[in-house]
């Protein structure tokens, strides 16, 4: 078998993985789950496996794609918050708070 024969199943192959990672990562991010890396490493590779041959893109693989810089953000923001938590003064935060308690109540 030839390396041109073969090229029509290959791509088969390749179409059907994607189509299938690509449902796995949409539901992820449907359920609000992190899409694992592994998976979004593998649905990058496949779709500049796919520009490379000159095909197209499905709609749901630019869906898809477009979903994962959202996770990212989405992580960035997430690490942002919890480092300024971190940094609060919850002591100094209480008396200040305290102070507007004792002035209500009066």
């Amino acid at each position: 078998m030839s390396t041109a024969a073969g090229a029509p199943e290959r791509l088969t192959e390749v179409r059907r993985l994607t189509e299938a990672l690509i449902d796995q990562v949409l539901e992820a991010q449907i359920a609000g789950r992190p899409v694992p890396e592994e998976q979004s490493t593998a649905l990058i590779k496949a779709a500049f496996f796919l520009r490379d041959c000159n095909l197209p893109w499905w709609p749901m693989l630019a869906q898809a794609l477009h979903g994962l810089g959202r996770d990212t953000d989405q992580v960035a923001d997430n690490t942002a918050e919890a480092e300024a938590l971190q940094d609060a003064d919850l002591e100094g935060l209480a008396r200040f708070f305290a102070g507007f308690r004792k002035k209500d109540q009066s």
